[in-house]
């Protein structure tokens, strides 16, 4: 993914009063990403809270549905439109949200995060924000794709309304209290996820690869990309699928050969000198996490449904939560004009987000499960709380190189 170059340069003034002057609302990810690093830390903070019995939960359902929720579509929903806000800029040279068109993003994010404290009758009010950030980011995306031909990129169109899909259903589920279900629709759109990651990650984690021990980037595998992107949608819809016929084994299946072929392609992109460059191995790791997640959750499913959950949140944290981190990591460094190299406090990050997912995908059959579910908690707050006084103060200043984005 190489970075956006552009000519004009950034206003000299900011004017409080013009969004479009604000360095935070230049481009998608500034501002979707600051605010997907500071929830990150407050709702699991939250999270931890009420595990720990410290915070009162007053809702009619289940307060691990809100967790669920909040973490695929608040802080996933964040970061899954902050990042194709701005490569979308990158692939089609055309505007994508910026000014007090991303603002009103932002704030209609901030209110369905809000609204789920408002009253016992607020998952519809949830679901009718949720909604329009999504249709927001979707209209605005396809419209730059299609406007530019960009037909490798329509794919993406297809990932966000899927998700879009996802969170609808999600709520709803949730509103008529339909909880087996709404657990179903909870693991799916990970994998949906897993789909998204899997198309990013095998463009753009080769490339990085090669460009940071500047070597030949490897051949493409296109046949294994397209079979790795059906087979996620397949394990997308056969979630719903043993739900409606119960006691198959199609699932487990599809998430085994998903997790194989995630293995193989991580093992076509291995280079142990990865592991000399945070950046690199980062990203790397965390793309093992998921074919190695993937992998237990299919034997999980099928022999030892009673840890599938703990080994979910392997995908979930160290795969997906890792992912992001390590791209938001390099998209800011990138796109506000920095070179791409971190300090230790930022490594310090990648570690503690590592051992998170690894603490509650593991520790957790070793100690009392309450202790390790906090002790995740922890680990997973001071990672991203590292991350957000790190680069907060990046996403609202101006590029280094005066140039806008």
């Amino acid at each position: 993914m190489s970075l956006i170059q552009l000519e004009e340069p950034s206003p000299k003034a900011v004017c409080w009063y013009t969004p479009s002057t604000w360095p935070v609302l230049m481009l998608g990810f500034r501002a979707l990403f600051l605010l997907a690093g500071l929830f990150a830390v407050v709702s699991i903070s939250v999270w931890a809270l009420l595990l720990n019995g410290n915070v009162v939960w007053r809702n009619d359902y289940p307060a691990t549905y809100w967790h669920a929720h909040e973490m695929l579509f608040g802080f996933g929903g964040a970061v899954v439109a902050g990042f194709l806000l701005t490569a979308a800029k990158n692939w089609t040279q055309r505007q994508t949200l910026h000014g007090g068109a991303l603002l009103s993003l932002c704030i209609i994010w901030c209110a369905a995060r809000l609204s789920f404290f408002v009253a016992t009758s607020s998952i519809i009010i949830t679901l009718l924000l949720q909604l329009g950030f999504w249709l927001i980011v979707l209209i605005n995306l396809t419209s730059v794709i299609v406007d530019a031909k960009s037909k490798n990129n329509r794919v993406f169109i297809f990932a966000v309304s899927m998700l879009c899909g996802c969170n609808i259903i999600f709520l709803i589920l949730l509103h008529n209290q339909h909880f087996l279900l709404l657990s179903a629709i909870s693991q799916a759109t990970l994998v949906a996820y897993m789909l998204l990651i899997g198309v990013v990650g095998g463009r753009v984690i080769p490339f990085f690869i090669a460009r940071g021990l500047q070597q030949a980037q490897k051949p493409h595998t296109p046949r294994l990309d397209r079979t790795i992107f059906y087979l996620a949608i397949i394990c997308v819809f056969t979630y719903i699928l043993q739900f409606a016929i119960p006691n198959t084994h199609y699932l487990s299946v599809a998430l085994l050969l998903l997790g194989l072929l995630h293995s193989i392609r991580a093992t076509y992109w291995f280079n142990g000198k990865l592991f000399n460059v945070p950046l690199l191995w980062s990203l790397y790791l965390s793309y093992c996490a998921i074919a190695v997640g993937l992998i237990l959750s299919a034997y999980n499913n099928t022999f030892a449904p009673e840890h599938l959950r703990s080994h979910l949140h392997l995908v979930a944290i160290n795969g997906m939560g890792l992912m992001i981190l390590a791209m938001m990591t390099r998209v800011t460094l990138g796109h506000t004009g920095r070179l791409l190299q971190v300090g230790t406090t930022t490594i310090l990050a990648f570690i503690c987000i590592a051992v998170s997912g690894l603490i509650r995908a593991f520790l957790i059959h070793f100690i009392n499960p309450h202790n390790a579910w906090l002790l995740s908690a922890v680990a997973w707050v001071f990672g991203f709380m590292l991350f957000f006084i790190t680069f907060a103060p990046m996403l609202i200043q101006k590029r280094v190189d005066g140039r806008m984005g």
